[in-house]
Formats: structure tokens, sequence, C-alpha cells
């Protein structure tokens, strides 16, 4: 998965620039998460980041991430999410590690390397922000619903020109 996400990184092209930091600066994300019949909330810095002008594997698409750490008694310890949106109607592509207290979940779908779960990602526009809502099946067959509140999204710099 590192190999895949690190080629698609390297396929961003006509990425708006921002100035110096900007990427980095921290929102306030809120985290609802319900994996089999356990529900999870959080709150706390994050990463949310955007930009309508990317492509992967030279596919023109949309991008989102969001990278979420919280505290040490925060119900949802970590969370990392990054969405393709092919503007050619193709099938999205997009990875979720999400961990709990008691456990670690990943999903990714619609990418060239191994699929891991199944599921589907849709965003709502909400001014600067945004809401991320993810739904599938992980690794292990659990069933796995999050939904991600992002005040504002950052844009996002080309990596590897």
């Amino acid at each position: 998965m590192l190999r895949s996400f690190s080629m698609a990184l390297f396929c961003l092209i006509g990425v708006s620039a921002q100035p110096a930091g900007a990427q980095d600066s921290p929102n306030t994300v809120m985290i609802t998460a319900k994996v089999g019949q356990k529900s999870y909330e959080s709150a706390g810095q994050g990463s949310c980041r955007h930009t309508p002008t990317a492509a992967i594997y030279g596919v023109p698409a949309a991008l989102w991430m969001v990278g979420f750490t919280g505290s040490d008694d925060a119900a949802v310890k970590s969370m990392n999410l990054t969405l393709w949106k092919p503007k050619n109607g193709g099938s999205q592509q997009f990875s979720l590690s999400l961990s709990t207290g008691s456990s670690s979940h990943r999903i990714d779908v619609g990418g060239r390397g191994e699929q891991i779960g199944s599921g589907k990602a849709s965003v709502v526009a909400a001014g600067a922000g945004g809401r991320i809502e993810v739904s599938g099946k992980d690794d292990s067959g659990k069933t796995i619903e999050v939904v991600i509140q992002c005040p504002a999204f950052a844009g996002v710099e080309a990596e590897g020109g």
C-alpha cells in the first residue's frame, strides 16, 4: 500500500500551490465511527487537505486527504484517509486506516494493489470544509462506518514532480 500511495503522490499534477506550511495548518477534526456494534467519537487537531486538480496513474482526479491522531484517552486513536475521485467517472480509490483503543482496521479499494476490504466514500462540501463519509467492510469483514467533519480543507502540494 505504501508503494501505491507513494506512486499516487508522484502522479499529482496541476495542484494549486499554497504558501509554505499552509497545507499543515491544523483543524479541529471530528470523527464518528462505528465498527461492528461499537461506536466511537473523537475530536481534536487533524489535517484536512483537498485539491480538485490532481491525477492518479495519469487520470485527472480530485483528491482528499485527512489525518487525525487522538489524545491518549481518545476513543479514536488515529485515522488516515486518502480518497481519489477520477473526473472521467472511473471508480473511486481510497485507503482508510482506523485505530481505536482496542483494535485497528483497514480498507484499501480501487487501486492497483491488493484490495483490502470493500467500501465506498462520499464527500459533502460545506463552506471551506465538509463531511466525508466512508462505509464498508475492513480486512477482517467487520462493518465500518466513519464520518469525518473538516471545518476547512487546506490545499495539496505536489510531491515528486
